[in-house]
């Protein structure tokens, strides 16, 4: 069908070479940032001095992040439709301040019970509204004919590597009190961005990738009918409940392996630095590979570090480890974004994404908490690894396998409802 004389055609294919669309993407990136960096590059560092702080045990200090993650996602699907209603700037703008109000409050958290509360409501629920999910449907949406490169930039996790080496150094010189209003701040300083943020014209929302225009929003039934969802599902929400298992655990496990503080909280920020690289290279390896073998590839990763982490206690090998692990893991976001948009159309975005960290959060919500409690009861991590090196393998022939559906079906169109 031709374009109509007012459609803007010509501005559809410009609009994501200008500076609007990488303008967009800044702010996404920086979005991003701040939430992602503050919620779970800070927060490997916090767990021995929240359990000191507060007499508590590693499963209470680890649940502090997962009910984060829960609230989340149990919002996610709002926020999905808060997007369409209000807006991504508004959207975020609220959730920006809501964020920032909890770390202010975590300073002066008198107990763990409100350290608990206070990482569930207005931070969890503050990243729902501002963190990967609407940075995510940001940039895609600028950028709906090839999102890959787009979804790479703007999930680089450059606070997950730079927050774990200065929030230990300002825990060690001023306490959490000053991590947490460091923290608290950066938000303040994100929001003259999220305020000039815009949606991507409306047309643009009409384009689909590979080929599927024009094809109205799923609803939440038809998405929930295809089985590839809850692949999808099960697959990736594993990978991002390991990847927060990792952060919450690893310079944990690391001093327990012998490593002096410092030098866990290195493991640490080389795992956060990696995935800005990483990051980047999983946005143009999905469009190479696809989105699914890539998500295989992220979790062969996983297995390989964790071997490696547990079997060896060379600094250097295990630093390489943790730059594997970060270079996939910063990946499973902008890959399961690029997936959804393949398998239901860029349009469905928004329910599809929101749906997914609702129906992923038994994992993300378990795990993390789980291996604290394994630990303490075992006195170890063996067990851990074990469950985060065999659930990898497992995640990675799920993703071989869609990999392999998708190929079969060529994929011109998403896959038609089972």
């Amino acid at each position: 069908m031709a374009a109509s004389p007012d459609s803007g055609s010509t501005a559809h294919t410009a609009m994501p070479r200008s500076w609007r669309g990488h303008g967009m993407v800044f702010r996404a990136f920086l979005a991003q940032n701040v939430a992602v960096g503050c919620a779970f590059g800070a927060f490997g560092v916090t767990v021995l001095s929240l359990q000191e702080k507060f007499d508590a045990g590693r499963g209470e200090a680890t649940l502090a992040l997962a009910l984060c993650v829960l609230m989340m996602g149990v919002f996610s699907p709002v926020a999905g439709m808060l997007i369409g209603r209000i807006g991504l700037r508004w959207l975020m703008t609220i959730g920006t301040l809501m964020s920032a109000a909890g770390y202010a409050m975590l300073a002066v958290a008198p107990n763990m019970a409100a350290v608990l509360l206070l990482y569930a409501l207005p931070i969890g629920v503050g990243l729902a509204m501002f963190g990967p999910f609407p940075s995510s449907v940001l940039a895609s949406n600028w950028f709906a004919d090839n999102p890959g490169p787009a979804l790479g930039v703007t999930n680089i996790p450059l606070f997950v590597a730079l927050l774990p080496v200065v929030g230990s150094v300002l825990i060690r010189d001023h306490g959490l009190t000053a991590l947490y209003l460091t923290l608290a701040a950066l938000h303040l300083l994100l929001l003259p961005f999220v305020l000039t943020v815009k949606d991507a014209p409306a047309a643009r929302h009409d384009l689909q990738v590979h080929g599927s225009a024009g094809q109205d929003m799923l609803s939440t039934g038809e998405v929930l009918r295809r089985p590839v969802f809850w692949m999808m599902c099960l697959g990736a929400g594993y990978l991002n409940a390991a990847g927060i298992t990792s952060v919450s655990h690893l310079a944990a496990f690391a001093i327990e392996r012998g490593l002096e503080t410092d030098h866990a909280a290195l493991l640490l920020s080389l795992m956060g630095g990696a995935g800005m690289i990483g990051s980047l290279a999983i946005g143009w390896l999905s469009a190479w590979l696809g989105a699914a073998r890539t998500l295989a590839v992220i979790a062969g990763a996983v297995c390989l570090s964790w071997v490696a982490l547990s079997t060896t206690l060379n600094f250097t090998l295990m630093a390489a480890a943790a730059l594997l692990m970060g270079s996939g893991g910063a990946g499973v976001f902008p890959a399961v974004t690029m997936l959804a948009g393949r398998l239901f159309g860029q349009r469905s975005l928004p329910r599809v994404m929101g749906l997914f960290v609702l129906f992923s959060l038994p994992m993300t919500f378990v795990l993390p908490p789980m291996a604290g409690v394994l630990h303490d009861a075992v006195d170890g991590y063996g067990s851990v690894v074990g469950i985060l090196i065999g659930g990898a393998a497992i995640v990675a022939l799920i993703f071989l396998s869609m990999g392999r559906l998708m190929a079969s079906t060529g994929m011109a169109q998403p896959i038609p409802a089972a």
